[in-house]
């Protein structure tokens, strides 16, 4: 290269092996964008005792049965929660949520880019160990990202920091950068605008370390799956001893009649057998008259 000194083509090279550098350094790191895996899991346990562990489970499979027919609400549970593309760190791992508008869950883990919307609706069950995380940094980053209504529910006593001494479940409802408390039914109830259920504690003995939602349309508690199999199964033998007890009933009464048609019959045959032995009597006294009549002798009643 004539005219051009030596310190300009290095320069010039300089220049040219940067942008060139620039260019294909560009290339992975928006192919690692891609490529970036988001784990379903955590690794870590459900929860801390089989008490947590029943809490989530019933409340999924009540809220799972609720909104098998609704194809466009998801009911998850203990599922990676990824708020920020790009980053893995950026998660949360709701016990349970809830999101409407979506077609089908995800395989893998919940990506709020991908889906649209964040879960209308998280329930963190509180333990020893989650508590303070509970009511402090998840609070405030599931209000960052959208989520409708944050509840809390402590299975086994009161929660931490709750708006009312003593209270075990606490709803929340978005309002500007944070949550405000749900107000509390007479009966104990919280009436949840995302689900359009009532939730309580459960009171059944041996149950109260779980939740029960309501339809407050019906007034009914939901049930399980496995519950509403035991109902169906419990009302389809009722409704089969009904139908055997008002079998028997109609063949008692088939037998009633069969009993009252043969006594009226035999009433009836009494009646002629009687009324033919009347007539026979009053023939038969007739007859001796008669035979009285003509055994008389003429001039007995003048004398000889």
């Amino acid at each position: 290269m004539k005219g051009v000194s030596l310190p300009v083509m290095l320069s010039v090279g300089k220049t040219a092996a940067a942008s060139l550098m620039a260019r294909t350094s560009a290339r992975p790191a928006e192919r690692s964008a891609a490529a970036i895996e988001y784990p379903y899991s955590d690794g870590k346990a459900m929860a801390e005792s089989p008490r947590h562990v029943d809490a989530i489970l019933y409340a999924l499979a009540m809220l799972r049965n609720r909104f098998a027919e609704s194809s466009l609400v998801q009911v998850g549970a203990n599922m990676n929660l990824y708020y920020q593309e790009g980053d893995v760190e950026k998660k949360l791992v709701p016990d349970l949520f809830v999101v409407r508008g979506l077609a089908a869950l995800p395989e893998t883990s919940y990506r709020v880019w991908e889906a649209g919307r964040p879960p209308g609706f998280v329930l963190e069950v509180a333990s020893p160990a989650s508590a303070g995380r509970d009511r402090g940094v998840k609070r405030v980053l599931y209000a960052s990202i959208g989520v409708t209504e944050y509840w809390r529910f402590n299975p086994v006593g009161a929660l931490e920091g709750a708006s009312r001494p003593g209270q075990r479940l606490e709803g929340s409802t978005l309002a500007g950068l944070g949550y405000e408390p749900l107000g509390l039914a007479a009966d104990g109830s919280i009436r949840s605008e995302v689900l359009e259920l009532d939730l309580r504690v459960d009171s059944r003995p041996g149950m109260e370390h779980l939740l029960r939602f309501r339809d407050p349309g019906t007034g009914e508690d939901l049930l399980t799956f496995r519950e509403s199999e035991q109902g169906r199964t419990e009302a389809e033998r009722a409704k089969a001893e009904a139908e055997q007890a008002r079998a028997q009933a109609e063949q008692a009464r088939a037998q009633a009649d069969r009993a009252r048609a043969e006594a009226e019959t035999t009433l009836n045959a009494e009646v002629v057998a009687r009324r033919a032995a009347e007539s026979e009597i009053a023939r038969l006294k007739a007859r001796i008259t008669e035979l009285q009549a003509g055994h008389r002798t003429p001039g007995t009643d003048g004398g000889s």
